[in-house]
Formats: structure tokens, sequence, C-alpha cells
């Protein structure tokens, strides 16, 4: 596990939040992070605004080199459209929580199965309450948000949880000024949780079934 950020006592308090089974090195800037990044690290967790590089560019760094890991960005606002298009794998906004790192660490190196994804997404309020929304049609993520009251932190969480769980769809297309954005729409017209021989999750997608 990496932390690297340009304040030293939140990188080693990040490091510190996690158990002892875990073993854990700092970088107080971009360039530290990059260099300390190999084979052995599974998780990096990054500031977006360090020194010498930024959080984004370390991220591009591991993108196109030979790096089999997995990328947390930390944000200091709520997040935009540009930065759930970068391609890491989880973000958090702080101050984080420590319950909330940990478990975020632990989804990304112990992934669940897929079934758990669903029954996971379902089991959340907010989560069922976005995927509610997305049947009736295309939304954009701050359009969602302005619908369920939500902030578009929760909004993006939900959304990735939904995606994961293979729920919403989501597809790029372009504003009025060029720039590229996501809408979203449910994926699934119904889902059959069955339990008599274990729990099994069946999902109809939209089109089939239906008269």
């Amino acid at each position: 596990m990496l932390f690297a950020d340009d304040q030293p006592a939140l990188a080693d308090g990040h490091a510190a939040r996690l158990p002892d089974s875990y073993t854990t090195e700092t970088a107080y800037d971009g360039q530290e992070a990059l260099e300390a990044i190999d084979e052995d690290v599974d998780v990096a967790v990054l500031d977006r605004r360090m020194p010498k590089l930024t959080g984004d560019a370390v991220l591009e760094r591991i993108q196109d080199g030979d790096y089999d890991c997995r990328v947390v960005m930390l944000t200091g606002v709520e997040p935009s459209e540009d930065i759930v298009e970068m391609g890491f794998d989880a973000y958090l906004v702080k101050p984080v929580d420590g319950d909330e790192l940990r478990e975020t660490v632990a989804d990304l190196l112990d992934p669940s199965p897929p079934d758990n994804d669903v029954l996971d997404a379902l089991g959340d309020p907010k989560t069922r309450h976005c995927l509610h929304v997305l049947a009736r049609g295309e939304y954009s993520a701050r359009e969602l948000a302005d619908v369920t009251d939500y902030s578009l932190t929760t909004i993006y969480r939900r959304l990735n949880a939904l995606q994961q769980a293979g729920l919403v769809d989501a597809h790029e297309t372009l504003n009025p000024d060029g720039d590229h954005y996501k809408r979203y729409a449910a994926a699934v017209a119904s889902v059959e949780v069955a339990i008599d021989r274990g729990i099994s999750v069946e999902m109809e997608p939209h089109g089939e079934g239906t008269a």
C-alpha cells in the first residue's frame, strides 16, 4: 500500500489507519510516489494536488506503464465530470474517514463476486433510489444529483456501484460546447434473487421478456 500526499501528516495518518496486516509506505510528492510504485504495490492512494508530479500525472504514468496497481484518488472538493473520466479505481473526498478508507482498500484487494455486487448495491437505499430514477430514462450525474437531492460525491459512488453490478449502462455524448460527458440509464428491467440453492441473482435486460 502506498500513500502519497504533500502533507506528510496526512500521508502518515492514512497509513496508520490500516491494520498491521497491511504493508504500507508513504511518499510526499508525485515524483516520490512514482519512484515508489513497483510490483509490490497493490494499491496507491494519491492526492490530486502534489508538487513535482500531480496525482493526475502519476495516475497517467501508472496507466501507461506496466503496473498492476489499483489507484484511489483523493480530492479536496466535490468531484466533477472530468474527475470520474480519469480511470482510477476509487476516489475519496477529504477529510477521509478511517472506516471508509479501510473499506475502500479492502474492496479493491478482495472484490466481491458478481452476485454480491448486485446484492450490495440493492441493499443501499440511496443506490436503489438512483436505480429507480434511472429506470425512467437517461440522466447525467449532475441531473441525477438534482433529481435525487444527493451530492455529486454520493451520486458518483452509487453510479460506480451500479455499473460494477451491471445494473446501469453509461454512454458518452457531447454537450453544446463540444465537451464529452456521460449519461446513465438502467440496464435491467428486473432483478430476481433465488435462495433455494444458495443465493443466486438473475437479471432481465431491458427489451427482453416484455410485451
